[in-house]
C-alpha cells in the first residue's frame, strides 16, 4: 500500500507541474480527478467496514502426509458496495515442532453476496496441525486505503495421518508359557459362547431355535433371539513412547515412529487380535500417568491416534513401561510390544519388571544410516530396529531369527 501512495504522489506532482506549465485544460481536469481519488477510496472503505465477514472452514477433519489439506474461506458481503481486491492470509503451525508456514490468496466479492475462496496447504509430516485465518484485508480502488474484515471462525485443528505401511507377519507370537487367568469377550462382535450374552435381536430365517429368547419373545409378541459372546484374547499390550526429538531430522523420526505404530496396530486388527494400546497421558492440571485404550477395530485405533497426537516428548528418565507396570501391576500378557524412539535404561528396567513370561518385542527407531533388522538379546527380548526412510523394509524384517 505504501508503494501505491508513492506512485499516487508522484503522479499528482507530475499533473500539477503539467497543469502549471501547459495551458491545456486536460491537465487541470486530470489533476482534479486525481485529487478526488483518496476521497472516493476512503468513502468506499467506510461503506465496506464491518459489512464483510469471513470464516475459515476445513473441507475434511484429517488427511495423510504427503498430501494437500484442502479448506476454504467463506466471505459474506452484507453491504451493497463490491470489493475487487481482498487479500487472505492463512498460517499453518505444527503443534509438536512449532514450524509455521503462511500462504496468501486474493479474491473479490460483489455487493450483497457470498464468495468461497478454495485453498490448500501441502503437509509433509504427520501430526496435529493448526490452521489460523490471520487476516482478511479489503483494499479500496487504487489500493490507497484498506480495512480488515470481521472474522467469525479463525482457527481449525486437523490431524495428519502417517503413510500406510503393511506388516505381513503378526508381531504377536504364540506363547504357551504365559498363563492368562481371566477371559474377556468382544464388545463389537458376537460369537458362540453360551456362557456370555452379547445381545438380542429380531429373529432371522436360519437362526437356531435353541437361541430364541422366550421371555422377550412373549413380552414383545415377536421372535427374539440371543447373540452369544465371543471370547477374545486381550493378552497383547502395545506400548508407545516418544522421547525428546532432535531439531535436525526430528520430523522424519516422528513420522517413522508413527508409521511403525500404525503398521503394528493395523496388522493385529487385520488378524482380529484385540489388544491394549498404552501411552503416557498428560492432562492439563494433572500429573503424568499411564493411559490405555482397548483396540478392537480400525475405528478404535483412529480414536486412540487422535489422542496420541497430543502426546509430547518425555525426558529419558520417564517411560510408559515403568508407569504402566506400576498402575497395572497385577496384569499379565502373552505379548508385550514396545514402539519407541529409544530404548532407554528406564524403559528397559520397566519392561523387565512387568514382562514375567511375556514375549517382548521392541521396535526402536534409528537413523537412516543405522542398522535395521532383528536381534535377540540373552534375556529373550527381541529388538527390531526401524530405520528412517526404510520403514517398509524394516517392519517386515525376519522376526523369527
Amino acid at each position: 500500500m505504501l508503494l501505491n501512495w508513492l506512485i499516487y504522489v508522484i503522479t499528482m506532482m507530475v499533473l500539477a507541474i503539467s497543469a502549471t506549465v501547459f495551458t491545456e485544460r486536460v491537465f487541470v481536469v486530470l489533476l482534479v480527478f486525481g485529487l478526488m481519488i483518496p476521497v472516493v477510496s476512503l468513502f468506499v472503505m467506510l461503506l465496506l467496514r464491518n459489512r464483510v465477514v469471513a470464516a475459515l472452514h476445513a473441507d475434511t477433519d484429517a488427511c495423510r502426509s504427503q498430501e494437500d489439506f484442502r479448506f476454504h474461506i467463506a466471505v459474506t458481503n452484507h453491504g451493497h458496495m463490491p470489493c475487487g481486491n481482498i487479500s487472505i492470509t492463512v498460517s499453518k503451525e505444527d503443534a509438536l515442532f512449532r514450524d509455521s508456514e503462511t500462504i496468501r490468496k486474493n479474491t473479490a466479492i460483489a455487493g450483497k453476496s457470498k464468495s468461497r475462496c478454495d485453498m490448500a496447504m501441502y503437509v509433509s509430516h504427520c501430526g496435529r496441525l493448526q490452521l489460523t485465518l490471520r487476516s482478511v484485508r479489503l483494499f479500496a480502488p487504487f489500493g490507497l486505503f484498506s480495512t480488515c474484515a470481521k472474522i467469525d471462525n479463525a482457527v481449525t485443528v486437523f490431524d495428519v495421518y502417517p503413510d500406510d505401511v503393511e506388516m505381513t507377519v503378526s508381531p504377536a507370537r504364540e506363547n504357551p508359557f504365559a498363563y492368562i487367568a481371566e477371559e474377556e469377550y468382544s464388545t463389537t462382535r458376537p460369537g458362540d459362547d453360551p456362557s456370555e450374552l452379547f445381545g438380542v435381536r429380531e429373529y432371522q430365517p436360519g437362526d437356531k431355535q435353541n437361541r430364541i429368547h422366550w421371555n422377550l419373545t412373549a413380552a414383545r409378541d415377536e421372535l427374539i433371539v440371543k447373540e452369544l459372546g465371543l471370547p477374545v484374547d486381550t493378552a497383547t499390550l502395545l506400548l508407545f513412547d516418544v522421547y525428546e526429538l532432535p531439531r535436525k531430522d526430528g520430523e522424519e523420526i516422528y513420522d517413522t515412529l508413527m508409521m511403525t505404530l500404525c503398521a503394528v496396530a493395523r496388522q493385529m486388527i487385520r488378524s482380529r487380535r484385540i489388544f491394549y494400546l498404552a501411552w503416557i497421558n498428560r492432562s492439563e492440571g494433572e500429573s503424568a500417568g499411564a493411559w490405555r485404550n482397548r483396540i478392537e477395530s480400525e475405528e478404535d485405533f483412529l480414536f486412540a491416534l487422535t489422542q496420541l497426537f497430543d502426546v509430547r516428548p518425555t525426558q529419558r528418565d520417564v517411560s510408559v513401561t515403568e508407569m504402566y507396570g506400576g498402575r497395572f501391576a497385577k496384569e499379565r500378557y502373552r505379548n508385550i510390544l514396545y514402539v519407541t524412539t529409544e530404548l532407554t535404561r528406564c524403559a528397559d528396567e520397566g519392561l523387565q519388571r512387568m514382562r514375567y513370561d511375556s514375549n517382548v518385542t521392541v521396535f526402536e527407531i534409528v537413523s537412516a544410516s543405522g542398522n535395521g533388522g532383528v536381534r535377540v538379546r540373552e534375556d529373550g527380548v527381541r529388538l527390531q530396529n526401524i530405520r528412517v526412510d526404510h520403514v517398509r523394509e524394516d517392519v517386515n524384517a525376519d522376526i523369527g531369527c
